[in-house]
């Protein structure tokens, strides 16, 4: 028998399994789990997978076969600014918790220079190495990597890098982009070493029915250190995901001529139609996600259960390779009998 873990894999993989997997998009608001708890009666104290105080037995328990964490991205640093605001390891702007949409990437000597953007520690490797040893029958974990075009604009502040491209100041951005991308080539080194082996880019390209930059622009900047990247995962024949945001279904033959071998997130409301994707691509990439929010927040249960029954058997039409999911991380307004609605239809489907 196919065991849940194999059953993911094997859909990453684009070959067709018998059952349609789940995937947990990050450890859900502790709201949303002390509701999902107490509504259907999980067992709490039962199991081990404990990993940064997070009690993974409980999306064990939930009907998951995967989850992605996101604990592992960077370690501590940053520095405060003379006022009540703060500068993080990526070099973004807060203003006590609010990310102010500035950065303090202006110049090459700030690159240069830069300290604040670490690994993570020797400590949280190893608590990783030996959380990931343990026997886990039916769960599988996808590693977060900090995305290059969110970090890039992100460090610069979204005024300066959209002034930056209007100048045509490729260089300098450039720069930046090649930054990041050494620390992401760093980050996967030693989260591999760990155990890791599946991987999930979260950089978000989307507005709603519009990407942020042009699609030759992003080929232009972000293409080639990518294609890096993700030889770098492939090469030891563990998989990486592309999530983003928005809309981004111009983007889809992008992410295939990339290697990555599933893309993440889809959003109906942002104006993704899954089902013409399914029509136009196929098998060539594995598709995730496309449980909306604001379906799951504020629809009712049966309406999860069609929707979720309709995405299903437009995948099976064109044979697509699917793992059903939310949009985004499961918050305290998703109402936890939808999310249930949504696990327990997907399982029943068979291939």
């Amino acid at each position: 028998m196919t065991s849940h873990r194999n059953s993911f894999l094997k859909t990453l993989s684009k070959d067709l399994t018998p059952r349609i997997p789940l995937y947990c998009t990050g450890y859900p608001e502790l709201e949303f789990i002390a509701n999902y708890i107490d509504q259907f009666n999980l067992k709490t104290e039962s199991g081990d997978l404990i990993l940064i105080k997070k009690n993974y037995n409980i999306i064990e328990q939930m009907g998951f076969d995967a989850i992605s964490i996101w604990d592992f991205r960077r370690g501590e640093g940053g520095y405060k600014l003379s006022d009540d605001r703060r500068v993080d390891g990526w070099g973004r702007v807060y203003k006590g918790e609010w990310y102010l949409w500035e950065g303090v990437f202006k110049n090459e000597k700030v690159i240069q220079d830069w300290e604040y953007l670490k690994l993570p520690s020797k400590e949280k490797c190893n608590e990783l190495k030996e959380f990931l040893q343990k026997s886990i029958e039916n769960l599988e974990f996808v590693f977060s990597l900090p995305g290059l075009f969110e970090k890039t604009w992100q460090s610069m502040g979204f005024y300066y890098f959209a002034k930056s491209l209007k100048r045509n100041n490729f260089k300098f951005i450039e720069q930046i982009v090649l930054f990041f991308s050494d620390y992401v080539k760093k980050l996967i080194k030693v989260l591999q070493a760990t155990g890791a082996k599946i991987f999930i880019i979260a950089d978000d390209y989307g507005y709603k029915n519009r990407t942020f930059l042009p699609l030759e622009l992003w080929r232009k900047l972000f293409f080639k250190v990518y294609e890096e990247i993700i030889g770098l995962i492939h090469e030891k024949k563990h998989k990486i995901i592309i999530h983003s945001d928005g809309y981004i279904s111009d983007m889809i033959g992008v992410f295939i001529d990339l290697g990555f071998d599933a893309v993440q997130s889809l959003e109906p409301n942002a104006g993704v139609n899954i089902f013409s994707l399914f029509k136009e691509f196929r098998n060539q990439i594995c598709f995730i996600g496309n449980l909306d929010m604001s379906l799951l927040s504020f629809g009712t249960q049966q309406q999860v259960r069609d929707y979720s029954r309709k995405l299903i058997k437009g995948a099976k039409k064109y044979n697509c390779s699917l793992v059903v999911s939310p949009t985004q991380q499961i918050n305290a307004k998703c109402i936890p009998k939808n999310i249930n609605a949504m696990i327990e239809t997907t399982k029943i489907f068979k291939y």
